[in-house]
């Protein structure tokens, strides 16, 4: 089953709960409220307990015309001078 909330369109701003039955119509199960966190807190209470997923992490996919980066050269130590005495 499916849930939402719908505001009435009057003013002051009142909010239903709405169910979407077998044939596709919305129907009203909860409100009218004037109280957005009233629907809010009523829309989770309907919804179903959904299972916890484990979040898939993707390996990064390098493109094959792209060059693997080299290592920047290293420089060779500097020499040592000797000095006369």
């Amino acid at each position: 089953m499916k849930y939402i909330i719908s505001e009435t369109g009057e003013f002051p701003p009142q909010y239903k709960v709405l169910q979407e039955s077998e044939d596709g119509i919305w129907k009203p199960i909860f409100g009218p409220d004037p109280d957005l966190e009233d629907a809010q807190r009523k829309l989770k209470e309907m919804q179903p307990v959904k299972k916890a997923v484990k979040e898939v992490v993707e390996p990064v996919v390098k493109p094959k015309n792209e060059k693997p980066k080299k290592a920047p050269a290293k420089k060779a130590p500097a020499k040592k001078t000797a000095t006369k005495k």
